[in-house]
């Protein structure tokens, strides 16, 4: 994808001699050329954060991505008023000697005082705050910006950030207002927000995950939701009715940074950043929003023992083994997806998953079956609520293959291995299965192919205790609360539950080929 300065380079070239020397007059009558004498965005993401149109832009993710300089170009180059946020007054001492650094370039004077600001010609205000002790967003209650930028901005509270928000405005004429949160990933639970905020990019389990690029506006409104404050996206910025009000969008998007794109940073940098623990270590190198975040008190499955999962998948286990299982989640039609998880050996290999609007019914998923079914697998296809019936009737009675049907409401009549703890139904039975396999002593060594999605969904599943039974959430609970469905980690635990039968029925079909072989030929060994 072209950078917009690659953007705005290729429309200055096309455009007619008089039109470019116009353009050029009001340049130099406007002072820009001055100030890429002092400072200009580094190309890529420090360029696209620069001149990105968002109202509310979310920059960075790993260390080192020029999130300071970014926040340091924009008040100081493209905002006549401007407000930069940190948790505490102390930690704005990175950013102020930055700035005063090209102020000092530029002959702009310098910032000072207590608290730090800098107040130039025609009224032109950049001032500092920190948002870290109760009540202090208050200060800036009714005071205008253009630009209200957050350093670090998962260090604070998200309530903060939207009061401070709420004068984003200017009465001057075609002043460009925005938002800019500029930020590592979370670490600790502390920021978890962000990724809410930022679904569409950050959050697996949103639908529009891995379908929108960097840098691109979708429209989204804040809706107060009691001890949360959480995002509803639209299809566009006209004004929406949303639980009986008329709101109006503000896009929104995300500008991922890294180490890389800022040249002024090197292999030293990156040695330093190797010396710290995981998994902020991870988080830093690599701009991973989930990297650090805290699993759930309730959470089934937790995200270190996935992790584990996949590094055994990198490793090579059970590369060369055939297909044992083809797990699969069935969507006919609708927004859901249909999913075949291939189970080899211990190893999970790349899942197939298709729109469910590819899949319309029993005949189009089981021919999908057919193709991707290696070494005679042993199939398995959820059949909750019915959906999966069609399916099997496809398979069964149509082309003469055998399909297991797993019905995640059927009783189950197990136990945990551990506690003896009976299970709720066969849904609680096949995820604490899994649970029990990944756990790092199983010694049962379960890959999984390294995937964001199928992590998150593995770690999405929560757990409590119903009339004395383990219960863990359905997916319909899973979707109202998460907006997306767990078709991914559906079909895993789907494979996994028939994985000993699938090996008990290779055992059989074995055993009769040599019974058949020796009655064919009963000399053979004489």
């Amino acid at each position: 994808m072209a950078t917009a300065l690659e953007t705005l380079i290729e429309h200055i070239d096309k455009m007619a001699a008089p039109e470019r020397v116009a353009l050029q007059k009001q340049l130099d009558e406007a002072g820009v050329l001055d100030q890429f004498s002092v400072w200009r965005p580094q190309p890529g993401p420090q360029t696209d954060g620069y001149f990105s149109e968002a109202d509310l832009t979310l920059y960075g993710g790993a260390a080192g991505g020029g999130k300071t300089d970014l926040i340091a170009g924009l008040a100081l180059f493209a905002h006549h008023k401007a407000a930069i946020f940190r948790q505490s007054l102390k930690s704005l001492k990175g950013v102020i000697e930055r700035m005063n650094t090209l102020m000092r370039q530029a002959g702009m004077g310098k910032i000072s005082g207590n608290p730090p600001r800098w107040v130039g010609p025609d009224e032109r205000i950049i001032e500092f705050g920190h948002l870290g002790l109760p009540g202090s967003e208050e200060d800036w209650q009714g005071r205008d910006h253009d630009l209200k930028a957050f350093d670090e901005g998962a260090q604070m509270d998200p309530r903060k950030i939207i009061f401070v928000l709420g004068w984003l405005r200017s009465t001057r004429a075609g002043q460009r207002c925005r938002g800019l949160i500029a930020t590592n990933p979370p670490l600790g639970g502390q920021g978890d927000f962000l990724s809410e905020w930022f679904a569409p990019w950050l959050d697996p389990l949103h639908p529009l995950y891995g379908r929108v690029k960097p840098g691109e506006l979708l429209w989204a409104v804040f809706i107060d939701d009691g001890d949360a404050i959480r995002t509803v996206w639209v299809d566009g910025p006209e004004p929406v009715e949303i639980e009986g009000e008329i709101r109006t969008p503000k896009s929104r998007t995300f500008i991922p940074a890294r180490r890389q794109d800022n040249r002024f940073l090197g292999a030293d940098y990156d040695a330093q950043l190797d010396q710290m623990p995981e998994p902020m270590r991870t988080a830093l190198k690599t701009g991973d929003f989930l990297a650090a975040r805290q699993d759930h008190e309730w959470q089934v499955i937790p995200s270190e023992w996935v992790d584990l999962a996949f590094q055994r998948y990198d490793a090579g286990v059970d590369r060369d083994e055939p297909m044992s299982v083809l797990g699969v989640d069935v969507a006919q039609g609708g927004k859901d997806r249909t999913v075949l998880q291939p189970l080899h050996g211990r190893r999970f290999e790349q899942n197939i998953v298709v729109r469910g609007t590819d899949t319309r019914d029993g005949s189009d998923v089981g021919s999908l079956i057919i193709r991707e079914r290696r070494d005679n697998a042993l199939i398995v296809v959820d059949c909750t609520g019915g959906w999966g019936g069609d399916t099997v009737g496809f398979l069964t009675r149509e082309n003469n293959i055998p399909a297991e049907k797993c019905v995640f409401s059927a009783q189950s009549g197990e136990c945990a291995k551990d506690s003896r703890i009976p299970f709720y139904n066969l849904r609680a039975q096949l995820y604490w299965r899994l649970r029990e396999a990944l756990h790092p002593k199983s010694g049962l060594g379960l890959a999984i192919r390294r995937s964001a999605s199928v992590k998150a969904q593995l770690t999405a599943h929560r757990w409590k205790m119903k009339g004395g039974r383990i219960l863990i959430e359905s997916k319909e609970e899973i979707k109202e609360r998460l907006g997306s469905s767990p078709d991914e980690a559906d079909a895993i635990v789907e494979a996994l539950g028939w994985k000993e039968k699938a090996e008990l029925r290779k055992v059989v079909q074995a055993t009769s080929r040599r019974r058949m072989a020796a009655l064919a030929d009963p000399l053979g060994d004489f």
